[in-house]
């Protein structure tokens, strides 16, 4: 029986059952499927190994629109794409289509059955990069994954300082990094991460995430993510930090950040936090 992989990126609160169903269902072959709820996940999924199939909703946390697909294009070039938004988006999926996606569903209305003639006909059909591309392609398109990171204690003994991450994922809520500190199990910290993909493929992006130290070991801290948010930061054409950009909703999410510094989120649908669960803060789309 082949055997097909296929990489699913998607938003934290757009359930996946439903299209996981419609593709796996029936279908004549073993499928690897991968599931994350953030593009730089997605990216660094896609550099770690080769997929046969990129299914991806078109605004993310830390995407939105045609530089979702960009991104992934950029990334995985020889990679099919299909791309997946809400009714209210459809010309925009109509245009990703214009630019190399292979096909594109609505979440509203998907037509199950032509779904999975889609996912079969380019697994079957060729056109999909193997191992060796991927080793290629992996060594010439490198995303950054291990990224400067400022923290602060948001509890007594305050304190503050900078580390790099070894890993960061959103998807599985958890962060490691260097540092020198002497961090203690239980310390609750805010950490912020220059974002390496940009809003519209312009807009600098900056991850703001609170959480606590699981363990620190050998100058290796280990922190649970509880909630995050992405805000626009300050580059040389940004006039002050957190402003937010053009035809961005300016907005605070339901557990206020403790930190001074007012958030600029990007938001469109109600956060998702449950106890300790994230309460990830999503893009604004643009009909």
């Amino acid at each position: 029986m082949p055997e097909y992989s296929i990489l699913f990126i998607k938003p934290e609160d757009h359930p996946a059952e439903k299209i996981e169903r419609a593709v796996l269902d029936g279908f004549d072959g073993e499928i690897q499927w991968t599931c994350v709820d953030a593009l730089f996940d997605g990216l660094r999924s896609l550099q770690e190994q080769s997929f046969d199939l990129i299914i991806s909703d078109l605004f993310l946390p830390d995407g939105q629109g045609l530089a979702t697909l960009h991104h992934l294009n950029q990334q995985a070039p020889k990679t099919p794409v299909i791309v997946l938004c809400d009714a209210k988006d459809r010309e925009t999926a109509v245009s990703a289509v214009r630019k190399g996606a292979r096909d594109f569903f609505c979440y509203e209305d998907p037509d199950v059955s032509s779904l999975r003639r889609s996912v079969s006909g380019i697994l079957k059909n060729g056109g999909i990069e193997k191992e060796s591309g991927g080793a290629d392609r992996r060594n010439n398109a490198r995303f950054p994954c291990r990224l400067a990171v400022s923290y602060q204690a948001l509890e007594h003994p305050f304190f503050s300082g900078t580390a790099t991450s070894e890993t960061l994922n959103i998807s599985s809520k958890g962060l490691l990094f260097s540092t020198e500190e002497a961090l203690q199990p239980g310390q609750l910290l805010q950490v912020s991460v220059d974002w390496p993909a940009r809003l519209e493929n312009q807009v600098p992006l900056k991850l703001v995430a609170e959480g606590r130290i699981v363990r620190n070991l050998n100058g290796q801290a280990a922190m649970r993510i509880d909630k995050y948010e992405f805000r626009t930061r300050r580059t040389k054409t940004n006039a002050s930090d957190g402003a937010a950009a053009p035809g961005i909703k300016k907005d605070i999410t339901k557990s206020p950040s403790r930190s001074p510094e007012t958030a600029s989120t990007i938001s469109s649908r109600p956060g998702t936090a449950a106890g300790n669960r994230m309460d990830g803060v999503k893009p604004r789309r643009n009909a």
